[in-house]
């Protein structure tokens, strides 16, 4: 398996600050975030501007593909750069996500084309499994500015019921960031 980190975002409601390099409990989320997928993946990597902040972290930093078409970009560039077989794709900005939700995922991973959370009736695209089969699909539908629904609609996912909502927390805002304790980047 391998393990992409999703940091392309502009992060707009954080003052534009890179959101993964918050630190929450001393440490930046997207440190914490590269270190649980180390210790699970055969090879790691951030999708994001290899001339931006996330070179810090000690693994490649790769653009996207296709420029300028959000997260689903960025799954297809994870899905484009990997080694064949399954990529979990994590967005940089979850302090909370764990070793025992990516097993809960990891161990429903079988012959479909992604393994995906719902958590409060919204599915979790920036927060699973994808298997590198998708990437031709969902290059051929990102010129249409697709959003998550109509890719998962193209594809066999599983969907997977009764994680912990906290798991899936990300750090999108101020109140996000009061709520966290997190500290912005130098």
């Amino acid at each position: 398996m391998t393990g992409a980190l999703l940091a392309g975002g502009r992060a707009r409601r954080l003052g534009g600050a890179p959101k993964g390099l918050f630190e929450v409990d001393g440490e930046a989320i997207a440190a914490r975030l590269v270190r649980l997928l180390r210790a699970v993946c055969d090879e790691v990597f951030v999708v994001g501007d290899p001339a931006g902040p996330y070179a810090q972290l000690g693994v490649p930093v790769l653009a996207d593909r296709i420029p300028g078409k959000g997260a689903p970009g960025g799954v297809h560039a994870a899905l484009s750069a990997a080694a064949p077989g399954w990529v979990c794709v994590l967005a940089c900005d979850l302090p909370r996500f764990d070793r025992v939700t990516l097993d809960a995922l990891r161990a429903r991973a079988d012959a479909q084309d992604a393994v995906l959370a719902r958590v409060e009736g919204r599915l979790q695209p920036t927060a699973g499994l994808w298997h590198t089969r998708a990437a031709p699909v969902i290059g051929a539908l990102l010129p249409q500015n697709p959003g998550f629904g109509r890719i998962v609609d193209a594809l066999r996912v599983e969907v997977v019921e009764g994680l912990p909502a906290d798991a899936f927390f990300n750090l999108n805002t101020p109140a996000d960031q009061a709520k966290m304790g997190a500290a912005p980047p130098d």
